[in-house]
């Protein structure tokens, strides 16, 4: 593959690597705090015990990969405007469309400036091979800071951690360079979650948390305090709880998030606030999204306690009108 003039070699990367979780080893498990925000700019916390400072937002691609009303050429500008406000965190699948693509294409010499996931959606190796390949070339990478075993609700988790598993398969990219951490990522079924984290083979989950399904699918309860236990980094998605059936999928830029528009800085707010989130992944069709959104992360501030009860009657309700909107909550028994 050839490499970009500014990416670091292989070498180099392994030994940042073992530096950095040399390094998160030593830390306290703490709930993650803020680090380092310049003036005006984004805030950043630690991602767990990978010791990466993240910033609170992390540009979710999914959306605008995914809409048919969204060029490349526009998901290359969204990633441009993202770096240059301050994200240097972003986030990306093959299912999502041209996401990677348009990645690819914006990243050039900005690579360095930012960490980057991707992840595989596969239940043999060879399909995890093939996946992971091909993103690395679209991404026009020779590594990802973070590669996520792709919607454990929708998997085979029972044979991931075999010898010949895909989550095994995922670990030896780790020690050969490949991603510097490894991750799960869920919508559903949160108690798939438990073996691999009781294993202590995971780094980073990113799951979905927001003050309505926390009453459908429980990863709060669930996942989040062996997370904080072990101190794993937490990316929350599906903050908004997705798109808003009534306005269309995510596959146009017309959708309208499911907690409704007013309710999209409160829902920011309420992520943010979970003891153990680091950063919210917020997904966008637009650049006029990214900056709306950027805005409501650097102005932040811990919901009161005056306004978590109402919250909390408006997520019940709401919870009953969703219902298991990502699947099933619980295993069929």
């Amino acid at each position: 593959m050839n490499r970009d003039q500014n990416s670091i070699s292989r070498r180099e990367f392994v030994q940042q690597a073992s530096l950095v979780a040399g390094a998160a080893a030593l830390a306290p498990v703490l709930n993650p705090v803020f680090v380092s925000a310049a003036p005006g700019g984004l805030a950043k916390r630690t991602l767990g015990q990978t010791g990466l400072e993240v910033t609170c937002m992390t540009l979710g691609a999914a959306p605008c990969g995914i809409a048919e009303d969204v060029t490349v050429e526009e998901v290359s500008q969204i990633v441009n405007e993202a770096i240059d406000l301050g994200i240097n965190f972003i986030d990306t699948a093959p299912k999502y469309g041209k996401s990677e693509t348009g990645i690819g294409r914006a990243l050039g010499t900005r690579r360095k400036e930012i960490h980057l996931a991707t992840k595989v959606w596969a239940d043999t190796i060879e399909e995890a091979e093939k996946s992971f390949s091909n993103s690395l070339k679209t991404l026009k990478t020779d590594y990802v800071d973070v590669l996520y075993f792709h919607h454990l609700g929708d998997r085979e988790v029972q044979k991931a951690r075999n010898p010949d598993g895909v989550f095994t398969w995922l670990l030896k990219q780790k020690r050969a360079g490949k991603c510097r951490f490894a991750g799960l990522s869920g919508h559903n079924l949160s108690g798939r979650f438990l073996p691999f984290l009781k294993a202590d083979e995971v780094d980073v989950i990113l799951i979905n948390l927001n003050y309505v399904d926390r009453y459908t699918y429980g990863f709060e309860n669930e996942v989040l305090p062996y997370a904080r236990e072990r101190n794993v980094g937490v990316v929350a998605m599906k903050v908004f709880g997705g798109p808003d059936p009534a306005s269309g999928s995510w596959n146009t830029r017309k959708a309208k998030p499911m907690v409704g528009v007013q309710q999209v800085e409160t829902a920011i707010r309420y992520a943010l606030g979970i003891p153990g989130v680091a950063t919210v992944n917020l997904g966008v069709h637009t650049v006029e999204q990214l900056r709306q959104n950027v805005e409501y992360v650097k102005r932040y501030r811990p919901l009161t306690v005056e306004e978590h009860e109402p919250l909390r009657q408006q997520g019940q309700k709401l919870a009953t009108q969703w219902g298991p909107h990502f699947g099933p909550a619980k295993e069929n028994s």
